[in-house]
């Protein structure tokens, strides 16, 4: 990424539950808007580390979904403080917006990945990497970029995890055309309108007519029998969490099965399995979903069985 400077020394340290959250600065400058606050420090590129007492065995890196400050992840989550207990070096990159193509996003992320590397001397090929909704799909579209072209990424995840991440740029645009073609729920409205915007910007127009420019950047293309880009998956072991609550989606939203993400999650994780990757796994849960406020919503961190996960993630490092 253009513009990012030096690592600077480490700028603030904080406790979370007993553990010390460092923040290191990358950046000064935020040229494509990676990072969204309501402060006077937005412009800052940064990442939050937690360091384990012993020598770390491999690196957890976590990102945050669209909008979401470091600090409420943590606040959703008790990932980070099981892999601390495991030896593992945690990383929150300050991500949390950005671009649908994800270009400098990973040139960000390679830039904190050589600092750790530099730093701790932990192998490249102990990194996995998650997180939730746009969080998750930075992580795939990482993965696919990294085993699609040798040498494009600094590191190869060992294994990658995700929280109801969407992975089918088509089947989103559509369903944002069914939510303003109802013109039911205003929430439903406004996010189709804003979503639809972007994509035109990005991608030229709707998939209908830039079909190559969604199938290029999608995770996955339902429309492809090799399923697109997740053909680059085959190989990574993959852990996908989805909650498919019809119900709430229904009285909430008016959008039913043919809007969720979890149609194209369970498409993605069957195609791997077909294409052989055994460590293609996919977790449904119910009534799990809860924002940090305490409000009912399916698409949120708390469907991630928090300790389920860290035991995947270690197995995934011993193999």
């Amino acid at each position: 990424m253009q513009k990012i400077i030096s690592i600077l020394i480490l700028l603030t340290s904080i406790s979370c539950l007993g553990q010390k959250v460092e923040r290191v600065v990358v950046s000064s400058e935020d040229p494509y808007d990676l990072y969204a606050t309501f402060d006077k420090d937005s412009t800052t590129l940064f990442y939050e580390k937690i360091v384990p007492k012993n020598k770390p065995i491999g690196v957890l890196v976590i990102l945050p979904g669209s909008g979401e400050l470091l600090e409420d992840v943590r606040k959703q989550i008790s990932l980070h403080t099981l892999a601390v207990q495991q030896n593992l070096l945690v990383i929150f990159p300050s991500i949390n917006w950005g671009t649908n193509k994800h270009i400098p996003e990973h040139q960000f992320l390679d830039t904190i990945f050589k600092q750790v590397v530099t730093q701790y001397k932990v192998p490249k090929d102990r990194f996995v990497i998650g997180g939730f909704s746009g969080g998750g799909m930075l992580a795939l579209t990482y993965a696919e970029k990294a085993n699609k072209y040798a040498d494009s990424t600094f590191i190869k995840p060992k294994a990658i995890f995700g929280v109801d991440p969407p992975l089918d740029y088509a089947h989103l645009w559509k369903h944002c055309e069914n939510d303003i073609e109802r013109n039911i729920s205003e929430a439903a409205v406004m996010e189709s309108k804003w979503i639809i915007n972007m994509y035109t910007k990005e991608f030229g127009g709707s998939p209908e007519k830039y079909k190559d420019n969604y199938v290029k950047y999608s995770i996955f293309s339902y429309s492809e029998k090799d399923g697109g880009n997740a053909k680059y998956l085959k190989t990574t072991p993959i852990l996908l969490y989805t909650e498919p609550d019809v119900i709430w989606q229904m009285q909430n939203r008016q959008r039913d099965y043919y809007d969720l993400n979890c149609v194209d999650i369970a498409a993605m994780i069957n195609l791997l399995q077909i294409q052989g990757n055994k460590d293609a796994k996919l977790v449904i849960t119910n009534n799990k979903g809860r924002r940090l406020d305490g409000r009912r919503h399916p698409h949120s961190w708390s469907i991630m069985d928090s300790q389920e996960c860290i035991s995947w993630i270690l197995e995934q490092l011993r193999k």
